[in-house]
């Protein structure tokens, strides 16, 4: 348990870490010298690594250590904070964002895999559901502290303060977490093999889809709350009603990952996809933006959970492959949603932004509904697994 709850706090770094620009749009606009579109964009460079790397980063980092990849991740992430704590220049801060986005690819390509292997196969969803308690931790606490503390001592400070809690970390980490090998040869063609599957296709399909739809609406959450009527000193209240729903989603997660993955699954994008609805039709009114923000943080923090086990059922025996996979095509959905955002943002308000997710969010639910394999049990033998090898650094 220890082992799962350390990588529940490496989590927490990660997913604050790519985040946190979001409660600190204004700020960051105004010291950098660029919209706030622009400043979204810091999470579409970040985002846009993890897509394109994390899978070629599992293939490449097959053969090391668990412990090793994760430690280097954490002091990857310090570095990445520490750039953007210390920037004048937007280019320099894309810089910092960069090699954050780098750390995420290692870091999610390896994570659930990791998480897995730690207990019996019986308990992997719970595992899982363990270790991404992090990523709703980071959006009930991380983010909207963050964002409180950046409004009050400066945009600045929390992502200094985030730098030192990835080196601590990272600290623990190499000492204290279990030594766990590598995989020698074969991740290639494991990786060709998983690709090929129907299952593994419409889960990371909706899994982009989805994101897409979420991340164009919540990466100018403040903007648009904003615009609903909160204050700037409001937002990270509302931030903090979000993510406390987040809490429940993920104990919910927890209960159904197990059961009934499918239904849950098709539920919670169902939720999401109403949400963005509502708040299209009546989210101007601040009481609508903040309440339907919450419903926002219930389905997320069960949609990770559920679209990460789907994958590693898709692909029940490569779970590292299907993993990376999943990572890729989430942050080709916050490289894609944030880019989109921005776009609709600058040209057509913030008025305009759920309704540009709910369109995206219905097309992923309908994508995901159309396959009957979603979520299901796959009983397919990718590849025979390969021979751990003793590169446990």
């Amino acid at each position: 348990m220890g082992s799962l709850l350390l990588l529940a706090a490496a989590v927490f770094v990660s997913v604050t870490t790519e985040l946190l620009p979001t409660g600190l749009l204004p700020a960051m606009s105004r010291d950098l010298g660029v919209s706030e579109g622009r400043v979204g964009l810091l999470v579409t460079a970040y985002a846009l690594m993890v897509a394109v790397l994390a899978a070629p980063i599992g293939v490449v980092t097959a053969r090391y250590g668990r412990r090793t990849l994760l430690t280097v991740a954490l002091i990857l992430y310090a570095v990445c904070n520490t750039v953007t704590a210390v920037s004048d220049t937007y280019p320099l801060t894309v810089a910092g964002r960069l090699v954050g986005g780098f750390s995420h690819g290692l870091f999610w390509g390896m994570l659930a895999g990791y998480a897995g292997r730690l207990v019996s196969p019986d308990r992997m969803g719970r595992a899982v559901t363990i270790a991404l308690v992090g990523g709703t931790s980071s959006v009930v606490v991380g983010v909207p502290v963050g964002t409180a503390i950046g409004v009050a001592a400066g945009w600045r400070v929390p992502f200094a303060g985030f730098a030192v809690v990835a080196v601590v970390l990272a600290f623990i980490a190499a000492r204290w977490l279990p030594r766990m090998a590598g995989t020698a040869g074969g991740t290639g063609a494991r990786m060709r093999d998983v690709l090929r599957q129907p299952a593994l296709a419409a889960v990371i399909t909706a899994t982009a889809l989805i994101m897409l739809g979420q991340f164009s609406f919540s990466t100018y959450v403040a903007p648009y709350l904003t615009h609903a009527g909160l204050t700037e000193t409001q937002i990270a209240p509302a931030l903090l009603a979000s993510g406390a729903a987040g809490v429940v989603g993920l104990g919910l997660a927890g209960l159904l990952i197990d059961r009934t993955l499918r239904a849950s699954l098709l539920a919670a994008t169902g939720l999401l996809t109403v949400t963005f609805i509502v708040l299209a039709i009546g989210g101007t009114a601040t009481a609508v933006a903040v309440a339907g923000n919450a419903a926002l943080g219930l389905a997320m923090g069960m949609l990770p959970v559920f679209l990460q086990a789907a994958a590693m059922r898709a692909a029940p025996n490569a779970h590292d492959p299907a993993s990376a996979l999943n990572a890729a095509a989430f942050n080709v959905g916050i490289a894609g949603g944030a880019l989109l955002g921005g776009v609709s943002l600058d040209v057509l308000g913030p008025a305009a932004l759920p309704l540009v997710a709910a369109t995206l969010a219905a097309v992923g639910l309908t994508a995901m509904a159309a396959s009957r394999h979603v979520g299901r049990a796959q009983n397919i033998v990718l590849h025979p697994s390969p021979t751990p090898v003793q590169n446990t650094v």
